[in-house]
């Protein structure tokens, strides 16, 4: 058996990694205590351990690192993972929605890149004469551990999370930090939320497991104010979004990965747009980025899955915004289908 081990500083790539170490057993090695933490908690099946950059010598990870015959990880980390011997592998992280050229052509050093959909393929496609990689198609390997939807497993989740199973449910995904929807929403969306529906808001990682005073601070306050709300939770590693995603009857999302996945399940969405993340944006930062304009286009059919709001500051319409969406949800499903 090959000594492999699954590296990612970030948490956000760590379900796509799970689900190849349990066909290909290996070590999680990762530099940021917060991340192991998180995958202690969740894959307990799964050896994790911490390497530093500066006390390798007291890290089994930097030994487990320069033993390694293969290295799977899920972003481009080429300075970090040049010193290592080992052949070293891809598999991406979220539903990687832009794959443009310079994104290809940070990820070309990797000895095998795995597809995880046919837009990537496509959009890999676009420069296969002038990028040569070694790819392989996986599908979507989160999907391995998305469970069945069912009553009994909605009971059993919702009550697990002390929520309430006979209130229908509201998912808040925002994207990372810096363009982001959390600093407008989240509070708004715990203060004004019909009491009648649970309410779980999933932060993104890179606010909520991180070494950054102000991030953990919103995530302290936002976690005091949930605290005193009747069928509130802000999570992060005490179940698998795909558990979260399962149990939801809308996703609110600034049209993310999230968003993508949690059409698994056929949830109705509601999308947020600000100032710093939109569909115009996307299409503005598409062009920069000299995306295929039939990729952007296809991209941007995820708008078209839900209805959109944009903020700009406190909304006094969200309730009814949030009822809304529920209640749209038949109208936008042959999109959601597509």
């Amino acid at each position: 058996m090959s000594r492999i081990v699954y590296y990612s500083k970030m948490f956000q790539a760590v379900p796509h990694l799970a689900q190849v170490e349990r066909q290909l057993p290996g070590t999680f090695v990762s530099s940021r205590r917060s991340t192991i933490r998180a995958v202690r908690h969740l894959y307990p099946d799964l050896p994790a351990q911490l390497e530093s950059r500066w006390l390798s010598l007291f890290y089994e990870g930097k030994q487990k690192l320069r033993d390694a015959e293969v290295i799977v990880t899920g972003s481009p980390y080429r300075r970090v993972l040049e010193p290592y011997r080992a052949k070293k592998c891809t598999v991406f992280h979220g539903t990687y929605m832009m794959l443009s050229k310079s994104a290809m052509q940070a990820n070309a050093h990797y000895d095998l890149l795995c597809v995880i959909g046919p837009r990537m393929q496509q959009m890999m496609g676009r420069f296969a004469d002038e990028i040569a990689v070694n790819a392989v198609p996986t599908g979507f390997l989160p999907f391995g551990e998305f469970p069945e939807r069912s009553s009994a497993h909605r009971e059993a989740v919702l009550r697990d999370y002390g929520l309430n199973p006979e209130w229908r449910t509201i998912v808040y995904t925002p994207s990372r930090r810096g363009i982001g929807s959390w600093d407008l929403l989240a509070q708004q969306l715990l203060v004004k939320t019909p009491t009648e529906f649970n309410l779980v808001l999933r932060p993104h990682p890179s606010q909520s497991l991180t070494p950054r005073a102000n991030d953990r601070e919103s995530f302290r306050k936002m976690q005091a104010m949930a605290a005193l709300r009747p069928g509130s939770l802000i999570d992060l590693t005490s179940k698998p979004l795909s558990d979260v995603l399962s149990v939801a009857d809308l996703v609110v999302s600034d049209a993310n990965s999230p968003a993508e996945e949690s059409l698994f399940y056929d949830v109705p969405q509601l999308f947020i747009e600000t100032s710093h993340f939109s569909l115009e944006t996307i299409r503005q930062l598409a062009e920069q980025e000299r995306m295929h304009p039939d990729d952007t286009a296809q991209l941007l059919t995820l708008y078209d899955c839900g209805p959109r709001l944009f903020l700009a500051g406190d909304d006094c319409s969200i309730a009814l915004r949030l009822e809304q969406a529920i209640v749209a949800g038949t109208q936008y499903a042959a999109a959601r289908q597509r």
